[in-house]
């Protein structure tokens, strides 16, 4: 329960941003969602499945496995998280396999982004979504409608904050995502409107999350917290647990304490039009790493097409010109190892270069320590330039000079997965199994997800979907201990 309104300085409580998304919420159960929409989010769903299973086999699985879960084998995990065990399940149990399938889903950073949020938005919003829904028994078009919604809150919180906030240190993914995923499963369950304010008040106390852990397995951690946040402030608000009426935008509230300020050609109505249909609303990776990088990678993949012929050894210099903020996220110049190597442009341009693509073996132990990978970084600079400065969907510029004195350059504007550039449907596929791996490109379970997925919008109940998603874990061969 919302209680004790702190007034604006004209007198009247300021809950703007809350009564526009409960009003939003209001009017979205009954409207038709539009074709591309649904699109959007159907591709979003079908991605994230495909990083949860990828983030089994990354280094952070087991340790966050016995973290959570004590001596728990991957086998025997997947058994507590079936669909019955989840109804009869508490909060605390809820909570934990969210915030253990948020964590994967992020792990190996090929997850999707929401901009003007700045965060990774269906990591932080399916586990959630799917651990309440399969034990609810919710049909494919419900999560649908609430993953658009949670796109929406996320990026109304970015129209009012970002891009200072963001610059300040914190990852939205963690902060914005706490309240995206509880407003997200808040409207899931039907809350009244009264139940969504308790929820969000709620939520506004339990999001946090800094840039300084990108690089290690913490950054991941935060669409995990996301999740587990939305099970738990939920529960806590179907209880009457009470908290301010403006937690969010109150004088100590969110906005206020959180920070930052968004320029005013952000601002955009409430669903007019919904953000996962916006320019930037949402973005598929084509490529595993920060997002930052994937301008300047596909302007290196096709700098390589034009230099056919030519090798790394016949490269004198290479120039990344970069926008101002593309450069925030990416804190490693030469990196130590995989993680790090995901937040190091100097890498994934030279990954690019050498390979003609970066994948998830890009990040291997051994490829960051190959010796023509160490002797490309030392050919490339990287700087800010002028012409792409202030974008902030990190336009690149790459300029190769050749020993020969033969020169090109390339500029990307729009990366691939884009909105303007959206993964075919082949390219989804194809990134889809391998996330899964080779070892299950044959395995029914995988076929079936896929298929289940891609009719996510006429499915009655989603929990064949998330058992199915489950047997696909039970094959992965991951560390059992």
């Amino acid at each position: 329960m919302a209680k004790s309104e702190t007034t604006s300085a004209g007198g009247m409580p300021d809950s703007s941003f809350t009564e526009g998304l409960i009003a939003f919420c209001r009017d979205f159960r009954n409207q038709p969602v539009p074709l591309e929409a649904v699109r959007r989010s159907t591709d979003a769903i079908t991605d994230t499945l495909a990083c949860m299973v990828l983030g089994v086999s990354q280094p952070l699985e087991p340790k966050l496995r016995r973290a959570l879960f004590s001596q728990k084998t991957l086998a025997q995990l997947i058994e507590q998280f079936e669909t019955a065990t989840l109804r009869s399940d508490s909060t605390e149990a809820l909570g934990s396999a969210a915030l253990y399938f948020g964590t994967l889903a992020h792990a190996a950073d090929f997850d999707d982004i929401s901009h003007p949020a700045y965060c990774h938005a269906t990591a932080l919003l399916l586990p959630a979504l799917l651990v309440r829904g399969a034990a609810l028994g919710v049909s494919g078009e419900a999560l649908i409608r609430a993953h658009i919604v949670g796109i929406e809150t996320l990026g109304q919180l970015g129209r009012r904050l970002n891009t200072a906030h963001y610059e300040r240190g914190w990852h939205t993914t963690g902060t914005f995502g706490a309240i995206g995923a509880t407003v997200a499963l808040a409207f899931l369950e039907n809350f009244s409107d009264a139940q969504i304010r308790g929820a969000l008040g709620v939520s506004a106390s339990l999001a946090s999350g800094v840039r300084q852990n990108f690089g290690t397995m913490t950054k991941p951690l935060h669409a995990g917290l996301a999740a587990r946040s939305a099970i738990l402030a939920t529960r806590l608000a179907e209880q009457d647990f009470t908290c301010a009426a403006d937690a969010i935008e109150g004088k100590f509230g969110f906005f206020n304490v959180f920070g930052g300020v968004a320029p005013a050609s952000y601002a955009k109505p409430w669903g007019q039009p919904v953000e996962i249909l916006t320019e930037a609303g949402i973005g598929l990776k084509a490529y595993p790493c920060c997002a930052a990088t994937h301008p300047a990678i596909d302007a290196a993949r096709t700098l390589r097409d034009l230099l056919k012929g030519s090798s790394a050894e016949d490269i004198r210099s290479i120039r990344v010109g970069a926008s101002r903020f593309a450069m925030q996220p990416l804190i490693y110049d030469i990196p130590t190892d995989g993680l790090e190597g995901k937040f190091s442009m100097r890498y994934c341009v030279a990954a690019a270069f050498i390979d003609g693509n970066v994948k998830i073996g890009t990040f291997a132990e051994s490829q960051i320590k190959r010796a023509v990978t160490a002797e490309l970084m030392k050919k490339i600079n990287v700087e800010i330039d002028p012409l792409v400065a202030d974008d902030h969907e990190f336009a690149a510029i790459v300029d190769v000079e050749l020993k020969s004195g033969h020169r090109e350059s390339v500029r990307v504007d729009v990366a691939s997965g884009k909105p303007g550039n959206w993964l075919s449907e082949e390219l989804l596929q194809e990134k889809f199994f391998d996330c899964l791996g080779a070892d299950k490109i044959k395995s029914d379970s995988a076929s079936a997800l896929f298929s289940l997925a891609r009719d996510l919008c006429h499915q009655d109940s989603i929990e064949n979907i998330y058992e199915t998603l489950l047997r696909v874990l039970a094959q992965t061969n991951a560390r059992s201990v």
